[in-house]
């Protein structure tokens, strides 16, 4: 899974992915700079399905996107 975050100003966050249940199957602590920032996570040990992927943090940043793992 590519993660692609554009950002004004460097700030932490944190992702979870959520499998359909809501349990949380992993959760990444991320330090993300001032514009682009990358982020490759390993979806090995999964089941194929589908998954939620949040990014948030306490400064307003709320992303979440629905993904499926084949």
């Amino acid at each position: 899974l590519n993660i692609d975050i554009n950002l004004v100003k460097a700030t932490s966050a944190k992702m979870k992915i959520m499998d359909a249940t809501g349990r949380v199957v992993k959760q990444i602590d991320m330090n993300l700079t001032a514009g682009g920032n990358q982020t490759k996570v390993s979806l090995a040990g999964l089941t194929d399905g589908m998954y939620m992927v949040t990014i948030t943090n306490d400064k307003g940043l709320n992303y979440t996107q629905t993904i499926r793992k084949n």
